[in-house]
């Protein structure tokens, strides 16, 4: 809204009015892009509506279709094809899709390898696979690689970066370690950590005073004075005279000085003393004893000369390491280059290589390039600034008129909101400059702080302001949430109509306590959240709300209710089941892109456990799903009889001794398929494998009966077409292919969302916080605040931005490793980024509702909990493990928010909890019990009894078309031919979905070579893929076209195709819904005409077509009825066509 307000007053300034397509306008994604050119139509058609003869708006509604409202990427795009002559590309160039690309970077990986392998006396090289490779390949170290590669990529120079890293491992013997690049790293660190806790000391001491704890402020005055002491001998990077000071040896100097802090014993106090203050002044010198203890253990640790010898040893395996890196770089490019095609990341590398040079000093000035944008462009605005990064920062700052002194960059973020760091953005940039705005540092520059909020009511805003301004810091989130950072009301209304936040705690503790492996414990945890949110979504619909934008009271409806979840990963579903078995209609809006999407997601986790059954997490994600159908009870059932090695090792104990003779024989049938299809994958092509898979599993089905059906089997049709371009690329089988796959998604490319729901489809989402990101609802749940933070996992290569690459020391001749002072510093750093990450996401989530907001949670004892954060004081962001971690102590002393607690052994889910009446039974008669006459009566009287209703124990409820159709079958119905079935219904599949999409009407003249080009354009839109259209032929599709009935078609007055129904009747006395979607129907005037196309194979027989007709006739008499009911129109005439012998034949 800002920036839209921007640019219509810039437009239409009557004394200085801009043309809008001298404004760069850069967003964040390309929606966001099209919405805005939309909005800005609106805005201009509005003020033309005002003054329906001013020129100047007329002529920026003109102009509006050329305006750069764009992406980074397509205003990079744009730069390079303008300018494509300066460099050295063909023009004809084309951008790789992430499938292509990451396919010829493993060929290329592989190729460098093969390199390396061939070389003699390459001794570095085999050193650095003999410490880091695997023990039976050198797959390890070959993702150590192609992570090596990926990582530069985000640097705005890579090879140049590269070189830098391995450098930094180069020093000289004899040297001070403070004045190394690492060293003044590692120094600013401690510097950072010092002045926290110079802060937390002083906070004690003035504790003291105020407390009138007399006795111990010369104790506390020494600890405040020693690290004072220390924090002067560190070099601060922004003083100049603190640079100078420290000319001299730094690094032994320091580490001396924290070697002597000395922590005095704290002296007896009498008993009238302040007991509460003195456990809070003792507390906090208990954290910066421990502070200055973690000091020791991770950065000082040794001095000047062992840390250099130490850098040093390791400086060839990294020259290596970046060597390979730079290999892959190269081969990569020149296979790109061979098919002049770029990827995502050349965009902005080209774009940067098109917009700068260096002066004769070596510093970055705009190229001639960049002054032409430079002159163009009046003002550059920027969208979501708090999510750029440094390659985009280089490019704004190369186009913009800064470095003339004539700022023109308008930016608008809000840094609170920068949730995306592993799309690398870099919230610093964003701190540092508003850092530099609010101090005056740059006089030619403003910060405007628009912190009114147009979204929530009084009680979201208070409770978000309380909450954040007790765990957003500078020290855990990079900025302070003060004053200017604080949210103020927007919206007007003040009435009974503001609901206070709810906080609900599940006790888990029993959970806890049952010793069961961690991914099952969270699906236990998450059961019993599922339940109460639907419990809890289900008590909320029909509340009255009041609905700021429509002014008016409005009651709280499925669509108006979200649950936000931080990871949807095998939780979201849970919350799904949860809500329908409540009567709750729900979908799961979880993903980002294709392999985010649950069917995918569920499949990829089958490949992974027949690959390696020793794979626990994808084990219960599979044995879960509907392709095995296990409850999370029986899952535990089967950990309990077994609780030591994998969850693997449990399951096949159980197949062979399980207590429960049904459960037994399931584990047992599970195996005994995943063995199948193992022994399958070796021998089958990859792409028959998968789709054999997919047809076998039920899987296929079972998606298409979900929201969006159609979109999910396509998505699974799309992995076998994966599946079959790795196989012809690489051809390494089921183990590459997975491989491949994660290198995709470690790749980190935006995927296309898929759309499967509109905003008005009255469902309950369910989503990540992420997803939620610019949406608002009026309720929100929050769930999952008790699971654990992921943190990342450090390996033998740890990677920061900013920091660079270190590698662990291994010691081949002890065979043993250790991690570096390096790694323990990028591990630290990251540590404390992805904190700050996790605030700003809670703090997305807490700020989506308009005016309701439920936090929900898992704890073990949740009296334990608060009354720990109580006495705990602030809150420690940096020692949290979950939100609820963050949230105890900061709610602690908050009054408007309603508290709840549910016992686990009330919240009725658990089935193992619940009495086992036959094993109850049994035991009785085992041990004998007095009954009378009248309990054998009502007993025989129970036996006996038989429902009224038989037909509706073995009628569903719902049913297909084709299942009612089938009553009417006969044995061996249908001609037999010799083809495959499921060749023949993949080929129907086809030839529907190029019916479906094929242009009609009278100005379309079909020939087969039209036919093939609409059929390439199918493979192209990833419709259909290659192998789909050559399994078919495309004649008959132009058979049908020229024919009387496709003639009739394409001369038709309307046409309607694929679509679906729902229809109630009447089965055996039960009412049940029929679904069903119909192929085609046409109108002619006032006739409807109804096809349905069939490509069962037959012979042009005319008992054939009989039969076929018989077959089929109740089918077309359900989609008859159908039309007629619903659309309340005659059918006048019903086809059959039939592709296998060209003819269409009338019912």
């Amino acid at each position: 809204a800002v920036l839209v307000e921007r640019i219509i007053r810039k437009i239409t300034n009557p004394q200085e009015p801009v043309d809008i397509d001298r404004l760069l306008v850069v967003t964040f994604t390309n929606a966001a892009a099209a919405e805005m050119r939309e909005r800005i139509g609106e805005a201009i058609s509005q003020a033309l509506e005002k003054d329906p003869d001013n020129r100047q708006i007329q002529r920026q509604m003109t102009l509006l279709g050329k305006a750069s409202i764009t992406t980074i990427h397509s205003f990079c795009l744009d730069v390079i094809r303008s300018n494509f002559q300066h460099i050295d590309i063909d023009p004809n160039f084309r951008i790789a899709d992430e499938t292509e690309s990451t396919l010829m970077k493993l060929e290329a990986l592989d190729e460098v390898f093969e390199e390396q392998y061939e070389k003699e006396d390459n001794k570095d090289f085999l050193e650095l696979l003999e410490s880091y490779g695997g023990n039976r390949d050198d797959q390890i170290l070959m993702d150590m690689v192609f992570n090596l590669y990926g990582f530069i990529q985000s640097s705005p120079w890579p090879e140049a970066r590269l070189n830098e890293m391995a450098q930094a491992l180069s020093l000289e013997e004899g040297a001070d370690f403070g004045h190394t690049s690492w060293g003044r790293i590692l120094l600013d660190v401690a510097r950072l950590e010092f002045l926290g806790l110079k802060e937390m000391a002083g906070k004690a001491l003035a504790l003291s005073r105020e407390a009138g704890l007399d006795k111990y402020l010369t104790v506390l005055k020494n600890d405040y004075d020693q690290i004072d002491y220390v924090l002067q001998m560190i070099p601060d990077p922004a003083d100049s005279e603190g640079a100078a000071l420290s000319q001299g040896p730094i690094w032994d100097k320091v580490c001396r000085l924290i070697e002597s802090i000395n922590f005095d014993r704290m002296p007896t106090l009498g008993k009238d003393a302040d007991k509460v203050s003195q456990e809070k002044v003792k507390k906090i010198r208990n954290q910066v004893k421990a502070g200055i203890r973690k000091l020791q253990e991770r950065i000082f640790t040794a001095g000047s000369e062992e840390i250099i010898k130490d850098l040093n040893a390791l400086y060839p395996k990294m020259s290596c390491l970046a060597g390979l890196a730079s290999d892959l770089a190269r081969k990569y490019n020149e296979k790109k280059a061979r098919k002049s095609m770029v990827d995502f990341n050349d965009l902005e590398h080209l774009c940067l290589e098109l917009l700068t040079q260096k002066d004769e000093d070596g510093n970055l000035i705009p190229s001639q390039t960049a002054v032409t944008y430079r002159e163009r462009f009046v003002e550059v605005m920027v969208d979501e600034y708090q999510d750029s990064n440094l390659v985009q920062e280089i490019i704004i700052k190369m186009i913009s008129r800064a470095p003339e002194g004539r700022p023109n960059v308008f930016m608008v973020g809000d840094v609170k909101q920068s949730i995306y760091k592993f799309r690398l953005a870099e919230p610093e940039i964003f701190i540092d400059k508003y850092e530099r705005f609010r101090k005056g540092e740059d006089p030619s520059s403003m910060k405007l702080d628009l912190n009114r909020n147009f979204r929530s009511k009084e009680p979201v805003i208070q409770l978000v302001n309380h909450i954040f301004r007790r765990i957003m810091t500078r020290r855990s989130a990079g900025m302070d949430y003060d004053e200017a950072a604080a949210l103020y009301k927007g919206v007007s209304y003040r009435g009974p109509l503001e609901y206070k936040a709810e906080l609900h705690l599940v006790e888990d503790r029993q959970i806890e306590d049952e010793n069961l492996d961690e991914e099952i414990v969270e699906m236990k945890k998450a059961e019993l959240e599922a339940h109460v949110a639907a419990s809890l979504i289900k008590q909320n619909i029909g509340l009255p709300y009041y609905d700021e934008k429509a002014k008016q009271q409005c009651f709280l409806g499925n669509r108006d209710m979200v649950i936000l979840l931080r990871s949807a990963a095998g939780i979201a579903e849970i919350y799904c089941e949860a809500l329908e078995k409540e009567g709750i209609p729900a979908y799961m809006d979880t993903g980002d892109g294709y392999f985010d999407t649950l069917e995918i997601s569920v499949f990829l986790n089958l490949l992974k456990v027949i690959d390696n059954r020793r794979q626990d997490v994808p084990l219960l994600s599979v044995l879960r799903s509907p392709i095995f159908g296990f409850t999370i009870d029986e899952l535990a059932e089967i950990r309990v009889e077994h609780k030591t090695g994998s969850y693997f090792d449990a399951f096949l104990y159980y197949s062979q001794q399980g207590e429960r003779e049904e459960l037994k024989q399931r584990c047992r049938e599970t195996l005994s398929l995943i063995e199948k299809w193992k022994r399958k994958a070796k021998f089958l092509p990859l792409p028959d494998f998968l789709w054999e898979l997919i047809r076998e599993t039920g899987y296929y089905s079972y998606v298409g009966a979900l929201p969006g059906g159609t979109q999910r089997q396509g998505n699974l049709r799309t992995l076998v077409d994966k599946g079959a371009a790795y196989e012809s690329s690489l051809g390494k089988g089921l183990f590459g292919f997975i491989n491949y796959i994660d290198a995709v998604r470690k790749g980190k490319i935006a995927s296309t969302p898929t759309k499967l729901l509109g905003e008005n489809d009255d469902v309950v989402r369910v989503m990540t916080v992420h997803k939620s990101k610019g949406l608002e609802f009026p309720f929100v749940l929050v769930g999952g605040l008790g699971k654990g933070f992921n943190r990342e996992k450090g390996g033998a290569a740890s990677f920061h931005k900013q920091l660079g690459v270190a590698l662990r020391q291994v010691d081949r001749d002890k065979c043993c490793y250790r991690k570096t002072l390096l790694q323990n510093i990028i591990e630290a750093r990251q540590s404390r980024e992805e904190m700050a990450e996790e605030i700003r996401i809670l703090y997305v989530a807490l700020t989506r509702p308009m005016d309701k907001l439920i936090l929900l949670g898992s704890v073990g004892d949740a009296e334990s909990a608060m009354k720990k954060a109580r006495n705990q004081g602030p809150a420690i962001p940096s020692k949290a493990r979950n939100y609820l971690d963050l949230l105890f102590p900061a709610l602690s002393d908050y009054k408007d928010i309603l508290f709840r607690i549910h016992d686990r052994r009330v919240i009725s889910v658990e089935k193992l909890e619940r009495p086992d009446p036959e094993r109850m039974l049994g035991k009785a008669i085992a041990q004998g019990f007095d009954v009378n006459k009248s309990f054998y009566d009502m007993v025989a009287e129970r036996l006996n009894w038989t429902y009224g209703y038989p037909a509706a124990l073995i009628n569903k409820s719902k049913y297909t078309v084709s299942e009612l159709s089938r009553r009417h079958e006969k044995p061996e119905r249908r001609p037999v031919g010799t083809e495959a079935a499921s060749e023949g219904a993949q080929r129907g599949i086809v030839y529907h979905a190029i019916i479906e999409k094929i242009p009609l009407g009278t100005d379309w003249n079909w020939d087969i070579k039209r036919i093939a080009d609409f059929a390439e354009d199918l493979v192209q839109r990833e419709i259909l893929s290659a192998e789909e259209i050559e399994s078919v032929d495309l004649s008959k599709i132009l058979h049908f076209l020229e024919s009387p009935l496709g003639k009739r078609l394409l001369n038709a007055d309307r046409v309607y195709r694929e679509e679906a129904f729902n229809l109630l009747m009447e089965k055996d006395g039960e009412e049940i819904i029929v679904q069903g979607i119909i192929d085609c129907y046409f109108t002619e005037g006032d006739k409807h005409v109804l096809i349905d196309f069939k490509s069962d194979y037959l012979t042009d027989k005319p008992e054939n077509i009989a039969a076929l007709k018989e077959t089929y006739r109740p089918q077309l008499e359900l989609y008859k009825k159908a039309l007629e009911q619903i659309r309340g129109i005659r059918v006048d005439e019903t086809y059959l066509y039939l592709f296998a012998v060209d003819r269409a034949v009338r019912l």
